[in-house]
């Protein structure tokens, strides 16, 4: 199944290069918008006194990179059962013995796959165009958070795929979960910035704790021990995810069973 999807993705070469092409005017965007009013070293000291966040680029291109890759999982392993159901082989891929579950995560690490091209693609070239100042302590931490982050968001994958093909509106919910959740988890500025409502909606969210991760060990200086804060509660989404996805699934088998057709759930 990794295979398959990973064929279909390296198929239309275009559409390899065209995905770490298309997110840089959405970077050159965010970063305008702060050179616009300060230059960078002014807005460098003024997000490092404040949020204690020492370069802008930097936090705009990893909080970018960790958005690409939740929306890799919504389109592509949230929305893959739907997909299946519209290519009329959803009850096959069902009726094989394999775990359902299993399944979903197969959808999810070939969706890491492609997201690992966006990682290293976007990452260069950002690094190149906008600038980016590395403040690396612990390489060892860098690799916890990237993990880390890139299993909660094969959580939401799974999640997401079992609650999509529940409620046949995987287009719809991926469509109108997007601007919320980039504006919520911070990707473009500190989450510490937003008002005291929209905080408590941002720190349920896995894509929060990625990014946050992500930037306390890239350009933070952050070390593994400082990671605990962070991590534990992204760790504590990803079962919730897995678990509450585990079950949705369940109860898209047991409508199955009731009306005879996955097709028509």
């Amino acid at each position: 199944m990794i295979l398959r999807h990973f064929k279909e993705f390296v198929s239309y070469r275009a559409s390899v290069v065209a995905t770490i092409i298309w997110p840089l005017p959405l970077l050159a965007l965010n970063v305008y918008q702060y050179l616009g009013l300060a230059s960078g070293p002014q807005v460098d000291e003024i997000l490092n006194a404040k949020y204690g966040i020492p370069n802008f680029s930097g936090m705009i291109i990893l909080g970018t990179i960790v958005y690409l890759l939740y929306n890799r999982m919504l389109w592509g392993t949230g929305a893959s059962l739907q997909e299946e159901r519209f290519s009329g082989t959803i009850e096959s891929l069902f009726l094989t013995p394999a775990n359902r579950t299993t399944m979903l995560f197969a959808f999810g690490f070939s969706s890491l796959l492609e997201g690992a091209w966006w990682i290293v693609g976007v990452f260069v070239l950002s690094w190149a165009i906008f600038g980016l100042q590395p403040a690396i302590a612990d390489w060892a931490a860098v690799a916890i958070a990237l993990v880390s982050t890139m299993m909660a968001l094969v959580a939401v994958g799974v999640f997401f795929a079992s609650f999509f093909v529940l409620t046949r509106a995987s287009d719809q919910l991926a469509t109108s979960l997007m601007a919320p959740i980039r504006y919520a988890s911070g990707v473009a500025f500190p989450i510490s910035a937003l008002p005291a409502v929209f905080q408590l909606f941002a720190y349920i969210l896995p894509v929060t704790y990625g990014i946050n991760a992500l930037r306390t060990t890239v350009i933070q200086q952050g070390t593994t021990i400082s990671l605990i804060g962070t991590l534990v509660p992204l760790y504590l989404v990803t079962v919730v995810l897995i678990v509450v996805g585990h079950f949705t699934l369940k109860s898209v088998e047991a409508q199955a069973k009731k009306s005879g057709s996955l097709y028509k759930i």
